[in-house]
């Protein structure tokens, strides 16, 4: 396609589509060691730095939930790990994972920003017994398997989305 006598209109069908579909795009960008590398920088990457950037109202409430109580919850593996976690912290730990989601200039790979999504809501099932998000059994199932199938994830978040699954009352194995 560097030839200077063809343009885009000479691309076919689906060639275009894969050009403006972004999930396509972003699949053929990562592959499954760039995503371990990444998902493991962000299981560590501090909560104030990410969460706090939703928006300045934010960025001191989450500083002062990760330190409430004295609870050491400096980053998302902390936070998603720890046996009671702040709700609130949860919530915004969601809150970020979607909004990565929705955008197409996320900070991190969709994939990693979507098992940030579900292990969030699985941390809020497991270790408050508290529900933070909309979407039926059935389908939050679904979606903590897909996470689980992840070759690339690490095994805490595994544990973490496994207690998800089976505070719902499912079987915590990837089917």
């Amino acid at each position: 396609m560097n030839d200077p006598q063809h343009s885009i209109l000479d691309t076919p069908p689906a060639g275009i589509r894969s050009l403006l579909d972004d999930a396509a795009a972003e699949d053929r960008l990562w592959s499954p060691n760039d995503l371990q590398d990444v998902f493991a920088h962000q299981w560590s990457a501090p909560l104030a730095l990410d969460l706090g950037g939703l928006d300045d109202a934010f960025a001191s409430r989450v500083e002062m939930l990760a330190s409430s109580k004295h609870l050491l919850l400096r980053s998302f593996g902390d936070l998603l790990t720890h046996d009671r976690p702040p709700l609130p912290l949860l919530k915004l730990a969601k809150e970020f994972a979607k909004r990565c989601l929705n955008s197409p200039h996320s900070v991190i790979p969709h994939d990693v920003a979507r098992v940030l999504y579900f292990a969030s809501i699985a941390a809020a099932l497991s270790g408050c017994q508290r529900r933070i998000s909309t979407l039926d059994d059935e389908r939050l199932a679904a979606g903590l398997r897909w996470a689980m199938a992840r070759e690339w994830l690490a095994p805490e978040a595994r544990d973490v989305l496994r207690s998800g699954l089976e505070a719902l009352g499912f079987n915590g194995e990837v089917s």
